[in-house]
C-alpha cells in the first residue's frame, strides 16, 4: 500500500503543478493578501523591505506569521510569482494526505484527496490547507494518548490562522471529561498551557483585538449576505452541513460519508473521533463569521469513516465506480476537459436548496483558465500617470479577478517601496469618500455589478461608483483597459 500511496502522491503534485503552469487568472481576494505577506517576508530576508519587524508584523492584518515565513523562504528559492508561491502548497497536500494515511489507511487517504475543497484550495494560496495539516497531526498524536507531539501541532496550528486553536480545544474537553480526577493529565496540561503561551503569547498580545473580536462574536459582524447569525433559526445549525453537502464534499461524495457513519464500528477512537467532530462543528456554527473553508479540518475524519466502510463492502463494483466518479470529476472540474465548463443537473430540495448532482463549473473548484489579465499593466500605470510623484488611487473594483487586494500584491512584485509610489485604499476604510485626498479612482462602468462575495459593503460600493459617473466634471479618464470577461475597467483622474 506505501508504494500506491507514493504514486497517487506524485500523480496529485503533477497533476498541480501542470494547473499551476496554465492557469493565469490572478490570485482573488483572500489568496493575494496572503501572497502580498509572503512577497514582504521575501523582501525583508533580502534586507529590501521598506520597515522594521514590527512595521512587517503589522501588515499581516492580523495574521500569524508561520506560513508567510515559511513560503519567504520558499520564495527564495524558487521566485515570487503566483505559480511558484502557491506551488508550496502541493506539499502541505502531500503531508495532509500522509496524515490521514497514518490515521486510517490507503483508502481514506485518497478519498480526502478527491474531496473538491482540498483540491481546489491545494492550488490557490490560502492558509486552510496548512492548517488542516496541523489539526490532522494533533489527532493522530492526541489519538495515541500522552504523545506531548500534539502540543507542536496546537502551536504550529496557532501560528498559522488566527482560529487555529479552537480544534484543539474539544480534545482537551473530551480529554478532561474522560479523566477529569487524573491530577496527571491536570498537570501536564498546565505545563503544556505555560509552554503554549511562551510560543504563542507573543503573538496574542500583538493581536489580542483582533482575535477579542473573532471570539467574541457579538464584535463579529459576520459577512451579511452569506452568514446566518441566529442561532434560534434551524438554518444557521445546517448552514455548515449544507455547505459540506453542496462545496466541500458535492452530494455523492456526501451522501456516501453520511451513510459510512452508520457503519463504522462504534470503537473507543471512533467516538472519540465523533465528539470531536460535534464539537469542532458547534463551534463554528457559534462564531459569527463563517465559511466553508472553516470546517475543512473535519474531512479527513469523514474521509477516515468511509474508508473504514469501504473496506468492509461487499460489492466491490460500486467502490469501483464511486472511485471512477470521484477522479472523473477531479479532472474535469480541474481541466474543463473532455466536457466544456460550464455543465449543471440540479433539483430543488427543502432541506439543501438546489442541488447540483452534476457540477461541472467553476465553482467550488476552478478550472486552470491560460487567460491573461491586466493587473500589472494596470498598477504600472498608476504608478506613472501622476509623473513619478506619489498617488492615492481608490480602488472601486472588487471582483475575484481585480480587486484592491490583488493590486496591492502585484505592487509589491514591481516595487519594494511601500506607499512611496502608490498607495492604494479601498471602500472598507474610514473617510473613504474624501474625495479631494486621492489622485485618481479605479473603477467599472455603472451597468456593472460588483461581485457579493468579495463585496459585503455593496451599498457604498455602488454610490462611490455612481458619483464618480455622475459627477464627469470631477474627473477624468486617465486610460480605459479592456478585460478578458469583455467588461472594461477605467483609470479615472479626480479634478
Amino acid at each position: 500500500m506505501m508504494k500506491k500511496l507514493w504514486l497517487w502522491l506524485l500523480f496529485l503534485v503533477g497533476v498541480n503543478l501542470v494547473w499551476l503552469t496554465i492557469d493565469k487568472t490572478p490570485p482573488a481576494w483572500d489568496q493575494a493578501a496572503h501572497l502580498r505577506s509572503v512577497i514582504l517576508v521575501n523582501q525583508f530576508l533580502r534586507g529590501i523591505f521598506w520597515g522594521n519587524l514590527v512595521d512587517l508584523i503589522k501588515s499581516f492584518g492580523g495574521y500569524p506569521p508561520l506560513i508567510y515565513v515559511i513560503g519567504g523562504l520558499w520564495s527564495l528559492v524558487l521566485g515570487t510569482s503566483v505559480a511558484a508561491v502557491t506551488a508550496m502548497n502541493s506539499v502541505f497536500l502531500v503531508l495532509a494526505i500522509v496524515g490521514v494515511w497514518m490515521l486510517g489507511g490507503f483508502w481514506p487517504a485518497v478519498i480526502f484527496s478527491l474531496f473538491p475543497v482540498v483540491y481546489d484550495i491545494s492550488r490557490n494560496f490560502l492558509l486552510d490547507l496548512p492548517l488542516t495539516v496541523f489539526v490532522i497531526w494533533g489527532l493522530y498524536f492526541w489519538l495515541k494518548k500522552n504523545d506531548w507531539r500534539w502540543l507542536l501541532m496546537l502551536v504550529l496550528a496557532s501560528l498559522t490562522k488566527l482560529n487555529g486553536f479552537i480544534y484543539f480545544a474539544p480534545m482537551v474537553l473530551i480529554s478532561l471529561i474522560q479523566n477529569f480526577k487524573s491530577k496527571e493529565l491536570w498537570m501536564k496540561l498546565v505545563i503544556a498551557g505555560a509552554i503554549y503561551m511562551l510560543a504563542v503569547g507573543w503573538w496574542w498580545g500583538i493581536n489580542w483585538q483582533n482575535i477579542y473580536q473573532y471570539l467574541t462574536g457579538l464584535a463579529g459582524q459576520g459577512e451579511k449576505l452569506t452568514d446566518p447569525m441566529d442561532l434560534s433559526n434551524w438554518v444557521t445549525w445546517i448552514h455548515y452541513f449544507r455547505l459540506f453537502f453542496l462545496n466541500q464534499a458535492g452530494p455523492v461524495l456526501a451522501i456516501a460519508c453520511v451513510i459510512s457513519w452508520f457503519k463504522i464500528e462504534r470503537n473507543p477512537k471512533n467516538r472519540d473521533l465523533m465528539w470531536w467532530v460535534i464539537l469542532v462543528y458547534v463551534i463554528f456554527t457559534i462564531i459569527r463569521n463563517k465559511d466553508f473553508r472553516f470546517t475543512m479540518p473535519i474531512l479527513p475524519v469523514l474521509a477516515l469513516w468511509l474508508g473504514e466502510s469501504i473496506k468492509k463492502a461487499k460489492n466491490k463494483m460500486a467502490v469501483g465506480v464511486l472511485f471512477m466518479y470521484l477522479l472523473f470529476n477531479y479532472w474535469e472540474n480541474s481541466f474543463g476537459w473532455p466536457i466544456k465548463k460550464p455543465v449543471i443537473v440540479s433539483t430543488p430540495t427543502f432541506l439543501m436548496g438546489d442541488v447540483n448532482w452534476i457540477n461541472f463549473a467553476d465553482y467550488p473548484v476552478r478550472a486552470a483558465s491560460s487567460t491573461v489579465w491586466p493587473n500589472k499593466e494596470i498598477v504600472k500605470e498608476m504608478m506613472a500617470f501622476n509623473g513619478g510623484k506619489k498617488s492615492k488611487v481608490l480602488v472601486l473594483t472588487d471582483s475575484a479577478e481585480i480587486n484592491d487586494n490583488n493590486m496591492k500584491f502585484y505592487r509589491e512584485t514591481l516595487s519594494s517601496k511601500e506607499d512611496q509610489i502608490l498607495e492604494m485604499h479601498s471602500i472598507y476604510e474610514p473617510n473613504f469618500s474624501d474625495w479631494k485626498s486621492y489622485n485618481a479612482v479605479l473603477l467599472m462602468d455603472k451597468v456593472t455589478e460588483p461581485a457579493p462575495f468579495y463585496a459585503t459593503n455593496l451599498e457604498d460600493l455602488k454610490q462611490a461608483r455612481d458619483y464618480v459617473w455622475d459627477n464627469p466634471d470631477k474627473f477624468s479618464l486617465i486610460k480605459e483597459f479592456n478585460l478578458p470577461n469583455q467588461q472594461n475597467l477605467y483609470l479615472m483622474k479626480v479634478m
